[in-house]
């Protein structure tokens, strides 16, 4: 593996009056002062035109990188760059994005002084250890596959003399999942929410609170998504960071394409609502008739005003998801599975039970609960 450099070039910082050196390594692109400074534009232009040539040159210099050194002498932070720029194809953009802003901001400072020699199975225990004192369980677990993937890669390119991700005590380790954030909204809460929000944020709540869409579902809903008539809508789309993406092209386990059938009442609410639509494609839009592309848009300006209008304490618009399966969980007559099949978790997953069937019922409906529940073991003991 040779090292590759592009775009080397000059330029000046008028603030400073500083040379500055930019240029491509391997990848990743690099600004670093010469710490050369002119005193007017025409000095700077005249050295720069004399001097081009040399940027590439200089910039190595400055980095500390010998140009004409072989592929054992690339930094791990070069590498590492190369690495998520050569395999950025399994990835989607926001993916990638988070990927290479993991490895800048997590990564790369506690190795930063690190030569390949440095690494072993206990460093890199102890950087596991680092991480998961500061992330959350799944943040945590990505920088590990992260960095893993990349040492792994500096195995087979023989910067690393032993696969260190291969060696037991790495192997052997594991994160302990975050214990589940069980807010969720109460019945009586729902029902509040359900009856007194107006407009399209009434549809919004009703969408999310009777079929647990994701947030990015249901700013991605188009009328195009309904049929009204056979009483049913597709979910086709989501929209993350900006983004629209087709549900086809999302690449998780989650069951982001799906068919939902609808409750009466919704089919009734979306037929009037849609006399008063505001835009002939998307179901939810901004004042300027483009869809949301950020869902604080919506929680900030949107749904807490009206949570506090109607006397509801906000939990996130998340919680409207864990409300409605925590809801339709407490009922022994619905199969689970025709839950996960509407809420968009994979047949038999764990994480229906272990993050969603939250005690949402208040006081009376657990003792209403507690009474079916008496009639069955009373009649059971009738008959013995």
């Amino acid at each position: 593996m040779n090292l590759e450099c592009s775009n080397g070039s000059f330029y000046i910082r008028k603030d400073t009056m500083t040379i500055f050196v930019q240029g491509t390594v391997n990848g990743k692109k690099y600004k670093r002062s010469t710490k050369k400074k002119v005193s007017s534009e025409a000095m700077a232009k005249a050295w720069i035109k004399k001097n081009n040539h040399k940027a590439m040159d200089t910039l190595l210099d400055i980095l500390g990188i010998d140009k004409d050194s072989d592929s054992k002498t690339v930094s791990f932070e070069d590498f590492g760059y190369r690495y998520l720029n050569a395999t950025r194809g399994k990835r989607n953009k926001h993916t990638q994005e988070d990927y290479l802003r993991i490895f800048r901001i997590s990564i790369v400072p506690y190795f930063n002084n690190f030569s390949w020699s440095d690494f072993d199975s206990l460093t890199l225990s102890e950087f596991y250890n680092h991480i998961r004192e500061q992330y959350s369980y799944d943040r945590s677990k990505r920088t590990k596959n992260i960095i893993n993937n990349i040492l792994e890669t500096a195995y087979d390119e023989e910067l690393l003399k032993r696969n260190i991700v291969r060696m037991k005590t790495i192997r052997d380790h594991s994160y302990e999942p975050d214990a589940p954030n069980t807010e969720a909204y109460e019945v009586s809460e729902v029902k509040k929410m359900l009856e007194e929000s107006e407009g399209w944020m009434k549809v919004f709540m009703e969408l999310a609170l009777k079929y647990g869409l994701r947030v990015g579902e249901l700013m991605g809903l188009k009328w195009s998504d309904f049929d009204l008539e056979r009483g049913f809508f597709k979910i086709n789309r989501n929209i993350t960071k900006g983004e629209i993406v087709e549900s086809v092209n999302i690449k998780t386990n989650k069951n982001h394409l799906r068919e939902i059938f609808m409750f009466p009442e919704t089919i009734h609410l979306l037929k009037s609502f849609k006399n008063f639509r505001m835009s002939d494609e998307w179901i939810f839009v901004s004042k300027d008739g483009k869809p949301f592309l950020n869902s604080k848009t919506i929680t900030d300006y949107h749904f807490k005003p009206t949570l506090e209008k109607i006397g509801v304490p906000y939990r996130t618009v998340h919680a409207m998801r864990r409300s409605y399966i925590s809801i339709m969980t407490q009922s022994e007559q619905i199969d689970k599975k025709e839950i996960q099949k509407v809420v968009g978790h994979a047949e038999g997953s764990r994480i229906t039970d272990k993050h969603y069937n939250l005690d949402c019922l208040n006081d009376a409906q657990k003792q209403n609960k507690a009474k079916e529940h008496g009639k069955v073991f009373n009649a059971l003991l009738a008959i013995a």
